[in-house]
C-alpha cells in the first residue's frame, strides 16, 4: 500500500466546480445583437454655405427626456405619449398638410434611445419619405 504525499492536492473538484460555473453563465447570458442607428455623416468638417429655402415650414416632433412626444405644425400642436397614438397623429398631419413632406424630429440629448426609434418608425409608418433628425440640449426642471 503507497501513501499518497500530503503535500500533493488534488485539483480534479475545483476543476469540476470551475467548468460548471463557466456552462452556467454561458447558458444564462443574453446574447442579444444591438443595433446602431444608421446617421449619415457629413461629408467635411465646414458648415453649409447654401442655404435651403423652404415655402413650408416642416412638421416638427419634439421627444423629451421623459419618453413623451410634442407633434407641432403650423396651425396647433399636440402633446402625444405612446407610440400607437404617435402613428395617427403624424398620418393626420401629412394628410392635412400634403404639401409637406419633410419631418423634423428634435431630440432632447438625455432623451432614451427608445423613444427616438419609436419616433422615426412611427414617421416611417405614417407615410414621411425622409425626415431630419436635430439633437437638442434637455431642457432641466
Amino acid at each position: 500500500m503507497t501513501r499518497r504525499n500530503e503535500s500533493e492536492l488534488d485539483l480534479t473538484p475545483m476543476i469540476d466546480v470551475t467548468f460548471l460555473i463557466l456552462i452556467f453563465f454561458m447558458v444564462t447570458a443574453s446574447f442579444s445583437m444591438q443595433r446602431a442607428i444608421e446617421t449619415p455623416n457629413p461629408e467635411n468638417d465646414q458648415a453649409s454655405r447654401s442655404a435651403v429655402v423652404q415655402d413650408f415650414d416642416p412638421i416638427r416632433l419634439h421627444v423629451d427626456r421623459h419618453g413623451s412626444f410634442l407633434l407641432m405644425t403650423t396651425d396647433w400642436q399636440k402633446e402625444l405619449v405612446g407610440k400607437q397614438e404617435l402613428v395617427s397623429e403624424l398620418a393626420a398631419a401629412k394628410r392635412a398638410t400634403p404639401m409637406t413632406s419633410d419631418l423634423r424630429i428634435e431630440v432632447e440629448s438625455a432623451a432614451r434611445l427608445q423613444a427616438l426609434v419609436d419616433a422615426m418608425d412611427a414617421a416611417t409608418i405614417a407615410g414621411f419619405q425622409q425626415f431630419q433628425l436635430t439633437e437638442i440640449a434637455s431642457e432641466l426642471i
